[in-house]
């Protein structure tokens, strides 16, 4: 009885990762605006199993910041394992999909991302 509720939970994960893989192709991000600063950020995965991460500040004083990452990614056990391939570094977050909205938890802190495409 053991075994076969090992099994099946074995089996529901590998279900999810399938809808997680499926779902995730596209763009997410988040933006905050206010009148003394703009801040965005956007990850796109494709089907292929790459990903882009672009991220944008700018405020009243001019100053400027943004950055780039990108590489490849895997779901495994409903952990989104997203390797670099500008900083040789590997992140990692627990990733649940509702609808049109994202959830990233790094067992710190969660981030909501709504999809723009």
């Amino acid at each position: 009885l053991i075994l076969l509720f090992v099994t099946m939970g074995l089996a529901s994960c590998d279900n999810d990762d399938w809808r997680l893989e499926q779902e995730i192709v596209g763009a997410w991000g988040w933006y905050y605006e206010d009148r003394e600063l703009y801040e965005e950020v956007t990850y796109s995965f494709t089907p292929d199993g790459n990903w882009v991460y672009v991220y944008m500040y700018e405020d009243i004083y001019g100053r400027y910041h943004s950055e780039v990452d990108g590489g490849y990614y895997s779901i495994n056990y409903g952990q989104l394992n997203m390797y670099s391939n500008f900083y040789n570094d590997t992140y990692r977050y627990e990733v649940d999909i509702h609808g049109n909205r994202m959830y990233l938890w790094d067992g710190e802190y969660e981030t909501e991302l709504r999809r723009i495409r």
